[in-house]
């Protein structure tokens, strides 16, 4: 019962600490999102990081903040788990998570970028205003989170990050431009098949072959000369999707 579950979150063996918040989150009464929000605090970071996933099960209003603090614990897994949890609340959480994008570490990084993903539209606004960020893998993160939301808003925005500087960053660019799939950015990456980076051209190709319009037929041909192998077999198989009827 909830009052048992309740009292184990004080138990000395962390194991026990731990099923007990997980219990809690699963039967998201209520009555557990104090104690939770207290686990937040616990010397163990299992039991932290758990109780942070935890809350983020629960439609509280009371979570959000707890869960923002979290976000600043030195242990690398709570602040993940605090950044995926928010990704459950929607717009409210969106400011810190685009805050937690900075971080260095890619795993918090990679939470926050999923977590923004889940969110979906109420975050693009405030994506968007990201994309020119002074710092590589913030720019690159955006980009990922943007081509998971898929919002035709983004098009153009990321449409001007394709001139950006470092290849990675452009890597994603085409990548969520080919997960939203608007005709909008066919010509922009039909231009972007002349990249000096072989790389990022097979990502080019790729997503064009994924927006499967016919405009790029013509210069997937032309790129079937491409000197390096893997971009002539990506062209391949990108002109085989777009000439399925």
């Amino acid at each position: 019962d909830v009052i048992g579950l309740i009292k184990s979150l004080k138990h000395k063996d962390f194991v026990v600490r731990r099923h007990a918040v997980w219990a809690l989150g699963n039967i998201g009464d209520t009555r557990g999102v104090e104690p939770l929000i207290q686990a937040l605090k616990d010397e163990h970071v299992f039991v932290r990081g758990a109780a942070a996933l935890a809350l983020g099960l629960m439609r509280d209003v009371r979570i959000l903040e707890p869960l923002i603090q979290a976000l600043k614990d030195t242990n690398l897994y709570v602040k993940s788990a605090a950044a995926l949890a928010l990704g459950n609340i929607g717009e409210p959480a969106v400011k810190p998570l685009i805050k937690i994008l900075k971080d260095k570490n890619l795993h918090v990084q990679a939470a926050a970028t999923e977590a923004l993903g889940r969110i979906g539209e109420p975050a693009v606004d405030s994506l968007i205003q990201v994309l020119k960020d002074e710092h590589i893998f913030v720019r690159e993160a955006v980009a990922l989170a943007l081509g998971l939301i898929k919002d035709v808003k983004a098009v153009e925005p990321l449409i001007n990050a394709l001139k950006d500087n470092d290849k990675d960053v452009r890597i994603s660019v085409v990548e969520a431009l080919g997960k939203i799939g608007d005709v909008k950015a066919v010509e922009p990456l039909i231009n972007a098949l002349k990249d000096k980076d072989a790389v990022v051209k097979r990502y080019v190709v790729e997503a064009l072959g994924r927006i499967e319009s016919e405009m790029a037929i013509e210069p997937l041909i032309q790129a079937l000369r491409d000197k390096n192998l893997y971009v002539q077999a990506a062209v391949t198989a990108a002109l085989g999707k777009i000439g399925e009827p």
